[in-house]
């Protein structure tokens, strides 16, 4: 029995060696399968990508720079437009600059059923009133109407300034020329179409210097008025008038006044006498006034004036 059992053992530790050689060779012949399987894979996904690659490459649909580049084309342009158009219509607005108060100087007087003041200042800007005028219109929200002259604002470096504040708080500029030297623009009583529209020209400069190149006005204020002009029956007005049409320029008068420039010197209840006299029963009314050196009363004057215009129904507007 022993024996047998000594037999059967030393058997079975004979078989286990040759049992474990058969599972290494079955499992290297597996890994062996395995790795060929992987390379397989890999060498069929890297020809698929080259293939793919290849198709992208020789498709001009479906070349991505050629069509980023035709949507970047069309967004420049696109851009440009409208960067051109926004600066158009930012240029446009800066010419006209005109906001729902403001009327055509053509329509100043023309009639709607509404009263219409429109308040102006010739001779400006200076530095001693033409503040003063400003705060009061800002205090009651109403604009004006600056004929402004090129020499005085060149007078005095603060000037330009007043002439930026009078724009920016929403007033209108008009030109009054550059000197208002009656004997340069009207020699012998005779209007000097060349010196008259050179003077205007050179004011013009002067406020694109400071307001920027896209700004223009239309609206021109002949110092002595054109009233006056017809009056000594000037023989170049009708040549004037043709000029002023061809550059799309409006010359416009008063017909109310606080007389503040005539006779002797006058206090601000005066002032406003003459307002009240001159107004009388006019729908639309531009009423002269001045915010030179010296006008302190004009500017004392003004709220009264703007509360008795208020206290009879007139609205306020600017000439454009």
């Amino acid at each position: 029995m022993l024996n047998n059992s000594i037999k059967k053992h030393n058997g079975i530790k004979k078989i286990i060696p040759l049992f474990i050689c058969i599972l290494a060779l079955i499992s290297l012949f597996i890994f062996t399968q395995l790795l060929s399987l992987n390379n397989k894979s890999k060498i069929t996904s890297t020809q698929k990508i080259k293939t793919s690659t290849s198709k992208i490459a020789t498709s001009p649909r479906k070349n991505p720079l050629k069509v980023d580049s035709s949507k970047i084309n069309l967004s420049v342009a696109a851009y440009n437009k409208t960067t051109s158009n926004a600066s158009q219509s930012l240029s446009d607005a800066r010419k006209q600059n005109i906001p729902s108060y403001g009327v055509k100087v053509e329509d100043a007087f023309k009639e709607d059923g509404k009263k219409t003041a429109y308040l102006t200042f010739d001779d400006g800007p200076s530095t001693t009133v033409t503040p003063k005028i400003l705060n009061t219109l800002k205090i009651y929200n109403a604009h004006a109407t600056f004929f402004l002259l090129g020499q005085v604002i060149e007078q005095n470096p603060n000037s330009k300034n007043l002439v930026k504040r009078i724009f920016e708080e929403g007033n209108s500029i008009g030109n009054h020329t550059y000197s208002h030297n009656l004997k340069l623009l009207y020699p012998n009583n005779v209007l000097n179409i060349s010196q008259f529209m050179s003077e205007v020209d050179k004011t013009s400069n002067i406020l694109k210097g400071i307001l920027g190149q896209a700004f223009s006005t239309r609206v021109i204020r002949m110092p002595g008025g054109y009233m006056s002009r017809v009056y000594y029956k000037d023989p170049n007005l009708q040549s004037f008038k043709n000029v002023l049409a061809q550059r799309n320029m409006v010359s416009i008068d008063w017909n109310a006044y606080d007389f503040d420039a005539e006779g002797k010197r006058k206090n601000a209840d005066e002032l406003l006498e003459h307002v009240k006299s001159t107004v009388a029963n006019k729908s639309k009314v531009v009423i002269l006034m001045h915010d030179t050196y010296g006008k302190e009363e004009t500017a004392k004057a003004l709220p009264m004036i703007i509360e008795y215009l208020k206290s009879t129904g007139y609205e306020f507007k600017t000439l454009y």
